[in-house]
């Protein structure tokens, strides 16, 4: 059985512990080989995304395969790191190193330890113990976290996502849940699950900056940073946690998911695995475990108003399966996400379908279910790297200069990774941009019981947040189409 190591707890021991430098030297190797390799680093990197057109690539590539904005997300992302993890094991062996050697992740949320929001030492250096250059530093990154900065503690968040029940929404509904919204094959564009917008696309961005944007920051070059493949080592293993959790936390059990079949690389390294066979991964093929799946402890105080114990959460899941969610109110126009705070009027009607049933005769008792939705983002420049989705702040609230004080007024985040790629319509993705669900039962619930809910109308509010928030007069185009509640 092979174990993932956190790689923070191996960098305490050694910066350069073996399992760090025989990652590095591997690396050194695989960016010797030609592109066309499906051995190489640039192939590795291209499978996940690559700016080349189609009409270059390599006869048989499985390039810009990555999986997005979609339940396939999390099992696409496993295999793709097994192919990888097995690549470099190869290539460990041959150059004299262990053959039990496995991938580390970097777990970055955990906030009972000091420094794990910023990168590996062995990743801000530009120089091997043996003196020649380290394949681990990149400079196309934000420059102040190769100098030692910290990411943002939003960005490393992980509450929300551990937080939901589901693991995808009701099909046809754009609702996403902890995986991602019922697709087929999606390289791209759609509606964003909870784990995959944070903490997932805020570190990418976190890490890769967006003016200009770094590898980590775009589809296209993020598996060319080499701190790519850890992070997505600690998203795999926070998918062990949401699971290890329970109640209602399970992976879907349907043949559309577990029968979906995905083949990576070409030539004698292909690799063809469903869904199904990659999830237990301490089974082979894959045989794999991680040094720790317990919950870390939150990287913030999580307000109590904002935490709910396992039976209230499970209680509010429980919703029919004819149970279709039904819009009831949306936004008019385009809505700017710009570098300041916006706020956006929902006028809401009354239901017409089944969600009625939950209402009873009186307006204010609220539906079983109350989902807002921020639908199709779409811009080609950014503002902020993400913006946090307010509910009904109170008259003259400033949640951009005290974030925790409305922390019970928070609907989620909206990270702006992969909006740029979704806006534009190829032969890669659809234009539509990228959408956003959340679950705000429980916050709708505590409005109501405050008397801050008015079944008639309903106030959006964002606000920037992150390291490169554009200054006034350098503003971004990011839009989102329309700002909607559904009730279910």
């Amino acid at each position: 059985m092979l174990e993932r190591h956190d790689v923070w707890e191996l960098s305490k021991t050694d910066p350069w512990h073996p399992v760090i430098e025989w990652y590095a030297r591997a690396i050194s190797e695989l960016k010797k080989r030609n592109a066309a390799d499906p051995g190489s680093w640039a192939y590795l990197a291209a499978i996940h995304g690559t700016d080349l057109p189609r009409s270059r690539w390599p006869r048989g590539a499985t390039w810009s395969e990555c999986q997005h904005s979609s339940w396939f997300f999390l099992p696409w992302h496993r295999i793709y790191l097994h192919y990888f993890e097995r690549t470099l094991r190869q290539t460990i062996v041959v150059l004299g190193g262990p053959d039990d050697w496995a991938l580390p992740y970097w777990d970055y949320s955990d906030g009972s330890r000091a420094d794990v929001r910023k990168l590996p030492p062995a990743f801000t250096q530009q120089r091997l113990p043996s003196g020649d250059s380290n394949p681990l530093f990149v400079s196309e990154r934000l420059r102040r976290m190769n100098q030692g900065g910290e990411l943002d503690l939003d960005a490393v968040d992980i509450a929300d996502a551990l937080a939901e029940t589901d693991f995808t929404g009701p099909e046809g509904a754009r609702i996403a849940g902890f995986g991602g919204p019922v697709t087929g094959w999606s390289h791209g564009g759609g509606t964003v699950g909870s784990l995959e917008n944070t903490p997932h696309g805020d570190v990418h961005v976190g890490v890769g900056g967006i003016r200009p944007p770094g590898l980590m920051s775009r589809f296209e070059t993020a598996g060319l940073d080499p701190i790519f493949w850890l992070r997505h080592a600690n998203i795999d293993r926070l998918w062990e946690v949401w699971l290890q959790q329970g109640g209602l936390r399970k992976n879907p059990a349907v043949t559309p998911w577990l029968g979906m079949k995905f083949r990576i690389g070409s030539g004698a390294l292909t690799l063809t695995l469903t869904v199904g066979d990659v999830i237990d991964s301490s089974k082979p093929p894959l045989s794999y475990q991680y040094s720790r799946v317990s919950l870390p402890a939150p990287s913030r105080r999580v307000p109590a108003s904002r935490t709910e114990g396992p039976e209230v959460a499970q209680e509010e899941s429980l919703m029919p399966e004819d149970r279709f969610p039904e819009m009831v109110g949306a936004s008019e126009e385009r809505v700017a996400l710009t570098s300041g705070t916006t706020e956006v009027g929902v006028k809401i009607d009354r239901p017409t379908g089944p969600a009625l049933e939950g209402l009873g005769e009186s307006e204010s008792v609220q539906p079983r279910k109350v989902y807002l939705k921020v639908e199709n983002v779409k811009g080609r420049e950014l503002s902020a790297p993400s913006y946090r989705v307010y509910v009904n702040l109170p008259p003259g609230a400033d949640p951009a200069a005290d974030p925790a004080a409305y922390e019970d007024r928070r609907a989620g985040k909206v990270s702006m990774f992969g909006v740029v790629e979704a806006s534009d319509g190829n032969e890669e993705h659809s234009g539509s941009g990228l959408t956003f669900s959340f679950d705000i039962t429980g916050l709708a619930q505590r409005l109501q019981a405050a008397g801050d809910w008015d079944p008639e109308h309903l106030r959006v509010t964002f606000t920037p947040t992150g390291d490169e928030i554009a200054p006034e007069g350098l503003e971004g185009d990011v839009t989102a189409g329309r700002v909607s509640l559904f009730y279910a």
